[in-house]
């Protein structure tokens, strides 16, 4: 039990540090920053999918839906839910 509670604490911050660098940091190389301009340039700036990309609340519910497979859709749901609990702590 307490190596899959660790195991979920793990993911929950995975995914809160991959959120908030991909939604706010250049990335390596200018990866992240690349990668965002691309989706605005291809969708525009006012569409959902451009929105998407610079917010790591949005970021985190779909980069957590891998632990769906694992664990079930509640975790996916609580992990995207704590990552976004944590932006908003941080902000």
């Amino acid at each position: 039990m307490a190596d899959r509670s660790l195991m979920l604490v793990l993911a929950v911050f995975a995914v809160y540090r991959l959120a908030t660098d991909l939604a706010w940091m250049d990335g390596p190389g200018g990866l992240y920053a690349h990668w965002r301009g691309f989706v605005m340039m291809r969708y525009g700036k006012d569409d959902w999918r451009s929105e998407g990309v610079t917010c790591p609340i949005c970021l985190s519910f779909w980069l957590s839906f891998p632990a769906a497979f694992v664990w079930g859709p509640l975790v996916w749901l609580g992990i995207a839910g704590a990552a976004a609990f944590l932006v908003r702590v941080k902000s």
